[in-house]
């Protein structure tokens, strides 16, 4: 064999001993104690970087560890925000709610409501299936198709409507927006309908949050059962 042939063939010899990097990652995660005796070693390893060409290992970890510490840092200030908002929209669901349970009738009620539905820059909308009041009247027979479509046996519909089901429900309601449909009283056969609606295609979503808007529904709900006894034991 010439001198040349060794030449060429130690590389491929030397590469088939050296360990595979599976085999080092497994050696490394065994003994995370090796750095510590040897740390000559530590201190001459560099590490690929795009940016500055070759860092030590101790730098590349410090610079992740920045990246860790600025990724958590905006989780904190995203969670913080989140809660923030939730605590502002608690106070005023839970202030429309006390003022909802100061009412004597729906009018009083449209009154709060519509006030809440302005500061969330939305608008609302009540209808009853059984009311002599026009403005307030909804078939029961006409909301079929709907309840068939968009509820089933679920309490709430939330996203956008066709045109003939938003005026339905709204006077004027808003062109491409997004609507929250929400039952009256009981599941089976409800007193009406509570509706809410964005002019932001996206803003009512079916994974969103309703637990204030349904404590609203549920209050609303047991106010008109307690107007109608009321009516009835007074006539």
């Amino acid at each position: 064999m010439t001198e040349m042939t060794q030449l060429t063939q130690r590389p491929a010899d030397e590469e088939s001993t050296l360990p595979s990097p599976q085999a080092i990652v497994a050696f490394l995660t065994e003994h995370p104690d090796f750095f510590i005796g040897q740390p000559e070693l530590l201190e001459q390893l560099r590490l690929p970087h795009a940016e500055r060409g070759a860092v030590s290992l101790v730098e590349r970890q410090m610079e992740r560890l920045r990246h860790k510490v600025a990724e958590l840092e905006k989780q904190i200030e995203t969670m913080m925000s989140v809660a923030a908002d939730n605590s502002a929209l608690f106070s005023t669901f839970a202030r429309a709610q006390q003022q909802l349970f100061q009412t004597h009738n729906i009018y009083q009620a449209l009154s709060v409501l519509t006030a809440l539905a302005t500061e969330l820059d939305l608008r609302v909308s009540v209808r009853l299936f059984d009311s002599m009041d026009p403005d307030l009247s909804l078939s029961r027979q006409a909301f079929e198709g709907f309840r068939r479509a968009r509820l089933n046996s679920q309490d709430m519909y939330l996203g956008r409507l066709r045109s003939a089901e938003s005026d339905m429900l709204f006077e004027q309601p808003p062109q491409l927006g997004s609507f929250i449909v929400l039952k009256l009283g009981e599941s089976e056969r409800p007193d009406g309908i509570l509706s809410f609606a964005s002019r932001d295609g996206g803003h009512f979503q079916p994974d969103m949050d309703t637990l204030f808007v349904t404590q609203l529904a549920n209050v609303l709900g047991r106010l008109i059962r307690h107007w109608e006894y009321s009516r009835e034991v007074i006539e």
